[in-house]
């Protein structure tokens, strides 16, 4: 084998609190990631240099050691001693720094990719443990599906995925530093006790209406006090015909509405389409990373 293409999905959070802070800097989180079926495309090849190589065309994504996938790539190498060259090639769906994990899940796919193009014998375990140390979304790209997320988000927990759900994603064109959200956060603000755990019951019943009706995100207030215009475009959202409940996902700007149906989710789609840098309907996701045949 020597070239293959893997998809990396988005995720979104269908809750997420910040418990708080550790002493290395992190957060701690509670939160419930899903896979959707918005992708990248990471191509794996190897070449006959030693170098790490990798290619993309969205001006916002570097190409060199800040890229994840670059860092994926490197963690494994160094952790074998070493197997030869690899060139990545990324294909942007997922817009850049927008709270729907389209770094990390580029990450979780050269970590896949690259276990099976070099035939490393790596488990999926083992993987995640690699994941981690590049980012707290990494274990679950690779994982994919739904998941409870504590810790920084890498202690997960399994959860029933909610088949073909779809949605409507809409991003206002702002790219939102996760550090400086989290620097604004007000640990003064009252916690919801245990409704993450009640999201998961609900997930676990196939009740998409429970789930819709309790989407949150602790994040929307430091990140709506900055920028008004994300929370209006929320508001918006959540009026439309077939929106069940509209949420940001992760730090920002990606609002994402769950829809009643596909019809009424193109509907809405077609609303905001020339107002937004980008929008799209889409559906959950029971895979992370897949290797395309």
């Amino acid at each position: 084998m020597q070239k293959i293409r893997v998809r990396a999905h988005a995720k979104i959070n269908l809750y997420l609190d910040v418990v708080g802070k550790r002493e290395d800097g992190y957060h701690n989180l509670e939160t419930i990631f899903h896979s959707i079926g918005l992708h990248d495309d990471v191509i794996i090849c190897k070449q006959r240099t030693k170098d790490i190589k990798v290619h993309c065309e969205h001006p916002s994504v570097p190409c060199d050691s800040r890229n994840l996938a670059h860092q994926a790539a490197k963690l494994l190498n160094d952790a074998v001693g070493g197997i030869g060259g690899i060139a990545i090639e990324i294909h942007k769906r997922i817009p850049v720094a927008a709270g729907l994990g389209g770094g990390s899940a580029n990450a979780a796919a050269v970590l896949h990719g690259v276990n099976e193009v070099f035939r490393l014998g790596f488990t999926q375990e083992a993987l995640m443990r690699f994941g981690a140390q590049l980012g707290a979304d990494v274990p679950f790209c690779l994982r994919g599906g739904a998941a409870l997320g504590l810790g920084i988000g890498d202690q997960l927990t399994h959860l029933r995925v909610l088949s073909d759900l779809p949605l409507l994603l809409l991003n206002p064109g702002i790219e939102i530093s996760t550090a400086a959200v989290f620097k604004k956060l007000d640990f003064s603000l009252t916690k919801r006790e245990n409704a993450g755990i009640i999201i998961g019951t609900l997930m676990e019943k196939d009740d998409i209406l429970g789930v819709a009706e309790r989407l949150y995100n602790l994040l929307e207030v430091p990140v709506f006090a900055e920028y008004p215009e994300i929370a209006a475009l929320k508001t918006e959202l959540s009026t439309q015909a077939g929106c069940r409940g509209a949420l940001m996902s992760g730090s920002g700007a990606t609002l994402f509405a769950v829809m009643q149906d596909s019809t009424l989710a193109h509907r809405s789609e077609s609303h905001f389409k020339n107002r937004v840098s980008f929008c799209t309907t889409t559906v959950t996701s029971p895979v992370g990373v897949y290797i395309e045949d």
